[in-house]
Order: structure tokens, then sequence, then C-alpha cells
């Protein structure tokens, strides 16, 4: 969590995952209406210390560290909210003023304050308790939004491990020695944790398939989930099998484990000072990169959930419910719990940090252990984590392709800033120009062909052979390609580094102002793969147009 992001949220506004409060010297009464409307809808975030406009006022520093106390004791009031809920507020120095963050899950089960029941709508919190249909309306999406909370009546906790409930208090000593759930017995932390739970609808009550997942025994797991399976591979040498293989079909907590010792056993160490202590950014990287993969995963799915180690690349993938298909830009998206329930022992153990933070916390140690590299995110059925072991980006061609695509020589500098931004298929580490030819315009073609909005031009033959036929084609091969795909990628090109649109016409020596918006910027708008700098305002003087992270793939030849 850093300045920028917190002051994007600010400038949003209130909305329906957004909530701001003024707590100079005291929580505000409505707080834990929020709260308890944030989980039973979307989730959201909380500011304290900002008024409704998002301009900070600040809270009294004296009293920061009573207000998350007090916050989170009541929290675990069930007199308060129930079922009682972990949150962990944090503190943020704001340079305007100090502020407390409280970033709520959607939650798996339905909340009440003080006995009222609250639903998010817009930016109000809405008190839903005598509306019955919408109640049931309510407990209905969860039910069938969360599969990790469906009750097996017949499972008992006789079908779970001890040693599971001691193995798992040890971890969360060793993380916060203060938590409750260490001090608690087994049927209370099940309860506690609401992985044990009634459904209010229908009167059944019992153990979820959350707790068979993290405290059941194996031959139970099987029996639940014949198809459950979690695979990491090694392929560096043998690509069509494997050099080494771990098959899991276990609980969460060894699946964890077993996982993060497959990647120490096959990637090297690189130390890295944080917090004046010598860090293994391995671990740092792969603990939110596992810790994703189990607490995301659509567990009901047959599919496997894949880890797979390459000479240069790492690529996970994983069953997934997608809140929407493409490319997640680390810098901008709004994170969605897929099992609270099993994040909140993630959580507990020290595994996984707020939501939405190992997509954060991955890039951002990722750039030391592989300098300039950046991860990839794709949200679809099958969720795709790819991180890159091995680092190349366009930059090193930025000469070629003014060449190639006619570009004025002045925009040298531009492009070698803007295309180190365009990270490559780590295989392409040795690539040559006219081979990276070869292997993006293909790409650029067969991708673009998907877009109607972008009207790319049909039936380009553009294959290997067919490029190769044009004389000079690593030089002049842009002769093949249709005008308004040479005109599609030059935007893109040049947008790499933000660009007002005069100079990106000037460079692209284009008369028509309107007929170059209608034909370019603005399908290129539509499919997501340029934005503007300054959105709330088109007209800004300054306003200029810069390559997002799903154009940015495009560019790079990945099929998005």
């Amino acid at each position: 969590m850093n300045l920028k992001y917190i002051n994007n949220i600010l400038d949003s506004g209130e909305g329906k995952r957004t909530e701001f409060k003024e707590s100079e010297k005291d929580i505000p009464t409505n707080i834990y209406d929020t709260i308890v409307s944030f989980a039973n809808t979307e989730g959201g975030i909380i500011i304290l210390g900002a008024d409704n406009d998002g301009y900070v006022k600040g809270i009294d520093p004296s009293q920061s560290l009573k207000f998350i106390t007090n916050i989170s004791t009541a929290l675990n009031d069930m007199d308060c909210v129930s079922p009682s809920m972990y949150l962990s507020p944090t503190e943020f120095d704001h340079p305007d003023g100090k502020l407390i963050i409280i970033e709520v899950d959607r939650s798996s089960i339905v909340h009440n304050h003080a006995g009222r029941i609250y639903w998010r709508d817009g930016d109000a919190d809405i008190d839903v308790t005598g509306n019955h249909a919408k109640i049931s309306e309510i407990y209905f999406q969860k039910r069938s939004s969360y599969s990790e909370s469906v009750i097996y009546p017949a499972l008992t906790i006789d079908d779970l491990s001890k040693d599971l409930f001691i193995e798992a208090r040890s971890i969360i000593r060793g993380f916060r020695s203060t938590h409750p759930w260490i001090s608690i017995s087994d049927e209370q932390l099940l309860r506690e944790s609401s992985l044990y739970t009634k459904d209010y609808k229908t009167g059944e009550e019992g153990l979820t398939l959350a707790a068979a997942l993290i405290f059941g025994k194996d031959d139970v797991i099987r029996n639940i989930l014949p198809a459950y399976k979690v695979e990491a591979l090694l392929r560096k040498k043998d690509l069509d099998r494997w050099d080494d293989r771990l098959v899991l079909m276990t609980n969460l907590i060894h699946t964890y484990l077993k996982l993060l010792e497959f990647i120490r056993k096959h990637l090297p160490e690189k130390f890295y000072q944080e917090d004046a202590q010598r860090k293994d950014l391995r671990e740092l990287i792969f603990r939110e990169v596992i810790g994703n993969m189990i607490v995301h995963r659509e567990y009901t799915d047959d599919r496997s959930s894949d880890m797979i180690i390459y000479q240069n690349e790492v690529i996970v993938t994983n069953p997934n419910i997608p809140v929407f298909h493409g490319p997640l830009d680390p810098n901008n998206f709004s994170p969605y719990p897929k099992n609270p329930n099993i994040r909140k022992f993630f959580t507990a153990f020290g595994w996984t940090d707020e939501i939405g933070s190992g997509v954060r916390n991955t890039t951002k140690y990722l750039n030391y252990y592989v300098p300039e590299a950046k991860p990839i995110f794709f949200e679809n059925d099958l969720f795709r984590t790819l991180v890159p072991l091995s680092y190349i980006s366009l930059s090193q061609f930025a000469n070629s392709f003014i060449t190639w695509i006619d570009l004025p020589i002045e925009s040298e500098d531009h492009l070698k800033k803007g295309l180190s931004q365009i990270q490559l298929d780590p295989d392409l580490l040795s690539v040559e120009w006219k081979d990276l030819i070869l292997y993006l315009v293909p790409s650029w073609n067969e991708n673009g062909t998907k877009l109607e909005e972008l009207d790319w031009p049909k039936k380009q033959e553009l294959t290997e052979e067919k490029i190769k036929m044009v004389p000079g084609w690593n030089e002049n091969g842009t002769k093949l390609m249709h005008k308004k795909m040479v005109y599609l990628i030059k935007v893109l090109i040049l947008t790499t580094e933000p660009l007002k649109l005069d100079k990106i016409m000037e460079w692209m020596d284009y008369k028509n102002r309107k007929r170059f918006r209608d034909n370019y910027i603005m399908p290129l708008r539509k499919v997501e793969f340029i934005s503007m700098t300054i959105p709330d305002n088109p007209s800004d003087p300054n306003q200029k147009y810069e390559i997002t992270e799903k154009g940015k793939l495009f560019l790079a030849g990945k099929d998005i």
C-alpha cells in the first residue's frame, strides 16, 4: 500500500467499494454499518481521516493506536458484529495527515451490526433487516458464489486431523502470538472462523468445504473432491515430460509448505535487505504466488492447479471463477476475494497479506530478483500467473523499429524509453531483429483480427513464409502489411511513453485530426489498448495518450 494507491482511491471518490469517514477524535458510530455492508456485498476499503469528498483531514496521532484497538475489539464482539470479523486496520502516514485504512473482504456469510443487516447500494449503507426478499437474495448469492462455504452435514470433527489443528496454532503463534484463535478449542475455532456455519435459509448447519480443505484428513479430501490435484513440475531439460515432479492431493497447509519447498529446491537464492533484515527474494515472490494459487482457486473445478518451472519463467495456472477476462494491471485493479474464509486462515498464518497484496508484492519483489522484469496476471477461467526468470524488452530494437516502421529519427529517445516497458517472452532472450519480426507480425495480425472494434484488416496472409517472400522483409516488411495495421501499430509504439495527440500525428505524418481520432485513437481506446493520462478532462491542454497493460501485452506478441 503506497501513497499513489491511496491517492487514487481518494481521487476516485466514494462508491460501492469505497467509504471515507472523518474521525479526528472519535471513531464514527456508523463505521460498523459500513464494514458489515461491505462484507455482505462486494467488499471494500474504508479510509478514516478523510471527508466525503476525499480531502484528508487526518486523525489525532495520539488516538491512532486506540482507534485500531477499539475497532479490532468491536469486530470480535458478537454483540457488535455477528458473526465476528477478523480485520487488520493499518496506519498510513499521508502528507496531509495520519489515516487508518480498513480493507474489508466480501464475506461468504451474512453479517449484522447490533442485529441489523446492511447492504451496500452505491455509496450508501442500506438497512435491509426487514426486507426478507433481499436477505434471501443475499444468502442465495453467497451460497452460489462461494463453494468453500457449502455445508457437508455428514462431515464431522472426527474427519479432521488433530495434528493439523496443533500445526495451525503453532504457525499462527509464530506470526502473531496474541491471535485469539491460539487459545480457544478446536470446535470454537471452527465456528469463529466460519468453517462451521449455519444456512439461515434452509436451517442446515455443519462443517464446510473450507474446513475439509484446511483440516481434513487426506482420504476425506479425496472423498469430497476426487479430482482435486495440485501439480508442480520442473521442465528445464525434458520439456515434453519433466525433470522433477510433485503431485499433491492433501490439505492446504501442507500443500503450501510443499510447493514452497519445491521452489527452494529448483530456483536460486537471491537475498535482499528489508527492514534491516536479510530476506530471500525467491521466497518473498513465491510465497505470494503460491498463496494466491491456493486462496483463489475454485475447488469444485475438476482441473488441477499447476506450477511449472521452465528455464526462463515459472507459469502457474489455476481453476478460477473470473470476475472479468483479460490481464490485470498491478497498479490499477480492484481485488476480489474468491475464498475469503480460506484466505482468513492464510492471513492468520502470515502467508498472505491484505487483499490484492499478492499481485502488488510479486511485482515489487520480482523487480529485485530479475531487474526490470514484471509478472503477468491473466484473469480467465484458468487464472494464469507468468513469472519471468530473465528479462528482455523491445527497447534494444528501437532503432530497427524506427527504420522498419518509418518514424523520424527524432523519436529515438522517446521510443527507447517507451519500448523498455514492453517486456518480451523470456524465451526471446537471444533473439535477433529478423526473428523478432517473424514472431511479432503474425501474432499482431492473429490477435488483432479477433477484436471487432479495431476494424483490423482482414485476409492478410502474414505467416512466416509470406513475410520472407518480401524482398528486404526485415527492413521493409511493412509493405506486406495493410496500411491501417501499420498505423495502429505505430500509435501503440509511440504511446509506450505518454505523448500528445499532435506529436503522434506529426511523427506519423498524418494531417486529418478527425479521421485520425475516428480510425485509430478511438478504436484503440475501445479495446483498452491506450488511455488518456487525464481522463477526467479530455480537453486538457496537457492531455496525452499512453499504452495500457493490455496494449503492452498485445505489442509484445502475447495472446490476450
